[in-house]
């Protein structure tokens, strides 16, 4: 064949899969979609999932089922979705400790932005800073006092190295200037067992994992990590309130597909979780967890995923947190 045969047969090609794009759109989806979370069940990663995927799944009328695929902070999740076709049936629901695979792991099967599609953001929360019931210090400048008297003594449970909860107590030490022994699990779950358990002192889960246990007793919140006091817990000071002056760590959750998805594709999820995201029934569900909507586009999507990224590299590096 020769080079114009080729090019006219390549741009026939082209112009035949561009024009099969709307009718995939409208044909999907026609089978049950799969939702990957890279973390153990019962953590908020896990909870927010199921409850926008049981909603999505009457918008979209096919069923959305959730995977949990633990281990490596949801890189075995995340590369499983990377590496799946890229015609919408497997997604993955992410926290923003995404975007920061790059610069905690030497060798990782994929690139967290660009092998990814994002959908759009779905909930955003703060963090709480929680202690086992049982633990001596009942707010945070007790805390403090103890950790500073006794050095790497105090312990930590992190949902696994470079979560947002290990990258925020890491700012932490830094910032306030104590040494606190972080031990890591396999999800956050796992890590809120223990710390309720009374084995390891203190945890940063979201506001959907520590309120209800907060409020049956099992747990002592010390303080919270956004900018500002969240609605959700109007009565708990920020650490930034509590002597840490611009201390400052948000969460995000989002839902992904694996890069190539086609746009009618992208854009039909999108709509979706949006719609989702508005009712009224998923608005108090997710106040009532803890979190709040955020949705938007894919493109705001993917910018705040460049950002975060930036961010929590240069903290990364500042604290000095060493590739595994």
């Amino acid at each position: 064949m020769t080079p114009m045969k080729l090019l006219v047969h390549g741009l026939a090609w082209l112009a035949a899969a561009v024009g099969a794009l709307p009718a995939m759109a409208q044909d999907y989806p026609n089978k049950p979609i799969r939702v990957v979370v890279g973390y153990a069940p019962g953590g908020g990663t896990d909870i927010f999932a199921r409850v926008l995927t049981d909603r999505m799944a009457r918008v979209l009328g096919q069923p959305l089922v959730v995977e949990n695929k633990p281990g490596a902070n949801g890189n075995i999740g995340a590369e499983q979705v990377a590496r799946s076709p890229a015609d919408g049936y497997a997604l993955l629901f992410v926290v923003n400790s995404h975007v920061t695979a790059a610069d905690m792991f030497q060798s990782l099967a994929f690139d967290p932005i660009k092998d990814f599609a994002p959908v759009g953001l779905a909930v955003g929360t703060p963090l709480l800073l929680v202690a086992s019931a049982t633990f001596a210090p009942n707010n945070f400048q007790e805390l403090m006092s103890l950790a500073k008297a006794n050095p790497g003594k105090v312990t930590f449970a992190s949902p696994g190295s470079g979560s947002p909860a290990h990258l925020t107590i890491e700012m932490l030490k830094a910032n306030a200037g104590v040494d606190i022994q972080v031990i890591h699990y396999k999800g956050a779950g796992p890590a809120q067992n223990d710390v309720m358990g009374g084995h390891v002192n203190l945890q940063i889960p979201t506001l959907a994992q520590a309120l209800p246990q907060a409020r049956a007793g099992r747990l002592k919140v010390l303080g919270q990590t956004g900018i500002a006091r969240s609605s959700q817990a109007g009565d708990v000071p920020t650490i930034a309130e509590q002597g840490v002056p611009g201390f400052r760590s948000d969460i995000w959750f989002a839902l992904l597909a694996p890069a190539g998805t086609p746009p009618p594709v992208i854009a039909r999820l999108n709509r979706a979780l949006n719609e989702v995201l508005a009712a009224p029934d998923t608005v108090a569900k997710l106040h009532e967890m803890g979190g709040d909507p955020i949705g938007g586009t894919p493109e705001q999507a993917l910018k705040l995923m460049q950002d975060d990224q930036l961010k929590w590299r240069k903290v990364i590096k500042d604290v000095g947190i060493k590739p595994q």
